[in-house]
């Protein structure tokens, strides 16, 4: 599988231990692999840092060529009829596989859990339907995470592509506001953590956003 333009770039140009991060991936998508070989495509989110990283088979999901398929009404919504439950898992199923990202058929969202709370988030896409039955013990036991946390089926739509597409521009903005705690700390001769704070209330006194009071602290200090 190839890494996403998007988390190529997060890669190569925003995060510091780019090798080891590549390689963490690369094992991952190994194990990952080597236990459903039917795997398209994988995601992997850092909880500490709110950054996902993607990778997709070439071609396949997210190449550029492919996108969600619809069927029903023109946002691949339908209706339930006959005897169908609005309520029924079943039907609920079906429609979001309906609207899965072409070539997706199947997905298993494992969570990493470190000193009790969830540090990593592993993603996996197959081909197939039933690519996960039967194999969900071997994955978790494979890449260190929880099997009671488990969840399938849940992103047929393949959102952790959206979420990887982003990394790049959150980075940029935690970049921004790390440089504005900076200059603050530095002007008032205050610890980072102290000017941190400093920045967020001014930001919710102004009712603005962090990245926002970061650029104005930037502006005065260019001006």
């Amino acid at each position: 599988m190839e890494l996403l333009p998007q988390s190529r770039e997060a890669l190569d140009e925003y995060v510091a231990t780019v090798d080891d991060l590549e390689h963490e991936l690369r094992v991952i998508e190994g194990w990952a692999l080597r236990t459903v070989p039917e795997c398209v495509a994988m995601s992997v989110t850092f909880h500490d840092d709110d950054l996902t990283f993607t990778l997709v088979e070439s071609p396949g999901p997210g190449d550029g060529s492919t996108g969600p398929t619809t069927a029903g009404g023109a946002d691949g919504t339908r209706e339930p009829s006959g005897g169908e439950n609005a309520l029924d898992e079943g039907w609920w199923a079906e429609m979001a596989r309906s609207r899965a990202w072409a070539g997706i058929a199947s997905t298993v969202s494992l969570p990493v859990v470190d000193g009790g709370r969830v540090v990593l988030s592993i993603d996996l896409y197959a081909s197939t339907a039933h690519a996960f039955h039967g194999r969900l013990d071997a994955l978790a036991e494979a890449l260190g995470a929880s099997e009671a946390g488990a969840v399938t089926n849940a992103d047929l739509g393949f959102d952790s592509r959206r979420r990887a597409e982003e990394a790049p521009g959150r980075l940029r903005d935690q970049r921004m506001i790390d440089v504005a705690v900076g200059l603050i700390a530095a002007r008032e001769r205050v610890t980072v953590e102290v000017a941190r704070a400093m920045l967020g209330r001014a930001a919710q006194r102004a009712s603005i956003g962090d990245v926002q009071a970061a650029l104005v602290v930037h502006g005065l200090h260019q001006g």
